[in-house]
């Protein structure tokens, strides 16, 4: 039986029993395009997640078990399953360009926004190298990302939230220190959970006006994030840091604004805080403060900082050996920034939006002309320096596009690109970036090469403006994400190697997951054991590894065992 998903319509779940302990195969063909999926595991009662289906198309399931000697012992009849169109509120999808050889394997990650007059739509998608829609649920909060056992976590307005590709609630925890800031929400490999908590502050001494030196400083309430990080175990707080303790709260910036509705209460927004990464080679934390134009680092053991990094207007004395100093160029600063990561190199990327591009008293850019971009940066913490390694977007590197908020840069593993989300496109090239409606943005995000001129592997467009009968509403991706696979893929152990004697060779065959790689081990006594060969998706065939151990007949005995990678 196959059920879909009411919260993931383009998911579903097969369910069925065998009389003996099978494996099974599955293909799903849509009349355009066909692909099979094997799950190694063996067992009587079958439930299979199913991912990865397209909008309106009528699909044909065929499903296939196998026994533990591998032979087919059963061939399901073909399920049918009609998939419906996209939602008449999903937004309009154009792909400029897709290169899938060229690009980083794997499928695209995000939550969708458009805000209407009165309302806002939000979906969690899932997009293939062609740029098609495989799947999508209805969403709440800014970012989405997949976990380590292929379910999604999102941090909402009070919560976080585990949900699995069917669109189930897995889990939810509630955090102990609140009100959460909802613009990250980070699980670490080590059983816990950072975050961004709202705070309040009374200031004294504090510019209202930082454009006008005219006007008197007072005493105002601010609004700042506090770091949190909670147990994923049982939600107890772990830590708390307050980052504006050892930042100055009173620095100005042109980003500084009155925040007109409570987050906590009304106050005057001099951080807004919008990401926390570790840094685990010395134990501290990263944080990106978007209206201070800084990122900045501090020791995990005992709040101390750093170094800040970001245009040096404007810090008093106290905060002058933290900053860094620009070395080498081309290199330029970034403005309202989002979404620090650490490379594989030892660098630190971000995205760059690129407000106005000045700290008071200076001459700042306005829109029109502006730019955002992806950069990389390379720290040396023992010579307080920064270099500009590499970026895309800039008005000489790149399409120009400016984006004034969201966005984020990641590099990818494999193929050393970075996927740049252009979260919120005003201007494109100095022009609306909606000729028809000034001042309405849409979502764009392009994968780049990591050359000296990069080269767009892959370029989509996200709007609500192709139908007419909409409107044009404000159309925006927080960030965006490229996980490897629907699917989550574990180290499992080998339950049903055979070997085979033929003609004086030695054959194993086993089943087991095709992304996954696999030592070869033999052995004479049980206890000293060498590898013969590892085995990777090229040795896969129709859901099994194959070796071949060529030897003589009078070889002597020898053990073999298969070691999950």
């Amino acid at each position: 039986m196959f059920t879909a998903s009411t919260n993931a319509p383009l998911a579903g779940l097969l369910e069925f029993r065998t009389d003996a302990e099978t494996r099974v195969s599955v293909t799903m063909d849509d009349g355009i395009e066909a692909r099979t999926r094997y799950f190694p595991g063996y067992t009587r009662t079958h439930s299979i997640p199913l991912y990865g289906f397209k909008a309106s198309r009528t699909n044909t399931i065929t499903v296939s078990a196998h026994g533990r000697d591998h032979e087919e012992t059963a061939t399901a009849s073909p399920l049918e399953f009609v998939t419906g169109s996209l939602p008449s509120d999903f937004p309009d999808i154009h792909v400029l360009t897709s290169n899938p050889t060229e690009m980083e394997p794997g499928y695209s990650l995000f939550i969708w926004e458009a805000i209407l007059p009165g309302k806002t739509i939000a979906y969690s998608t899932i997009l293939d190298s062609s740029g098609e829609v495989v799947w999508y649920s209805p969403a709440g909060g800014f970012d989405i990302r997949q976990l380590a056992n292929g379910n999604l976590f999102a941090a909402l307005t009070s919560t976080f939230v585990e949900t699995d590709l069917l669109g189930r609630t897995v889990r939810t925890w509630h955090p102990p220190a609140q009100p959460l800031d909802p613009h990250d929400g980070v699980p670490t490999d080590h059983g816990t959970i950072l975050y961004l908590q709202n705070a309040l502050q009374t200031v004294t001494d504090f510019s209202t006006a930082p454009y006008d030196p005219s006007v008197a400083k007072g005493t105002a309430d601010i609004v700042h994030q506090k770091v949190i990080e909670m147990s994923a175990d049982d939600e107890s707080l772990l830590n708390a840091w307050a980052p504006v303790e050892v930042l100055d709260p009173r620095r100005v910036s042109y980003l500084i604004a009155s925040l007109t509705d409570g987050l906590p209460s009304f106050g005057w927004d001099t951080e807004h805080a919008n990401a926390v990464i570790e840094d685990p080679s010395d134990d501290s934390l990263i944080v990106s403060m978007r209206n201070q134009n800084a990122v900045f680092k501090f020791a995990r053991s005992t709040g101390q900082l750093k170094w800040i990094l970001g245009p040096d207007e404007n810090w008093g004395p106290a905060w002058q050996p933290y900053l860094l100093k620009p070395v080498g160029t081309p290199f330029a600063w970034q403005y309202g920034q989002h979404a620090p990561v650490l490379t594989s190199r030892g660098t630190l990327m971000l995205y760059d939006n690129g407000n106005l591009r000045a700290s008071p008293p200076q001459q700042t850019i306005t829109d029109p002309f502006n730019f955002s971009r992806a950069v990389e940066y390379r720290i040396n913490e023992k010579n307080m320096e920064v270099s500009q390694e590499w970026e895309y977007g800039s008005a000489t590197l790149g399409e120009w596009l400016y984006t004034g908020y969201m966005g984020n840069a990641e590099p990818q593993p494999k193929t050393g690109n970075v996927l740049i989300d252009f979260s919120a496109v005003s201007f494109a090239d100095g022009k609306d970036a909606i000729p028809a409606a000034k001042g309405v943005v849409m979502a764009r995000f392009k994968e780049v090469t990591r050359d000296a001129v990069p080269k767009v592997v892959f370029d989509v467009t996200l709007s609500k403006y192709d139908r007419a009968s909409v409107g044009y509403v404000n159309s925006t991706v927080y960030r965006v994400h490229r996980i490897a696979d629907l699917y989550a893929h574990p180290v499992s152990p080998v339950t049903d190697l055979s070997v085979q004697r033929i003609e004086g060779d030695v054959d194993l065959t086993f089943a087991a997951d095709e992304t996954r790689t696999y030592a070869v081990q033999t052995s004479s006594d049980l206890k000293s054991w060498t590898t013969l060969e590892t085995l990777d998706a090229r040795d896969f065939y129709e859901g099994l590894f194959s070796y071949r151990d060529s030897q003589s007949s009078a070889a002597p005995l020898k053990y073999y065992r298969i070691l999950s990678e």
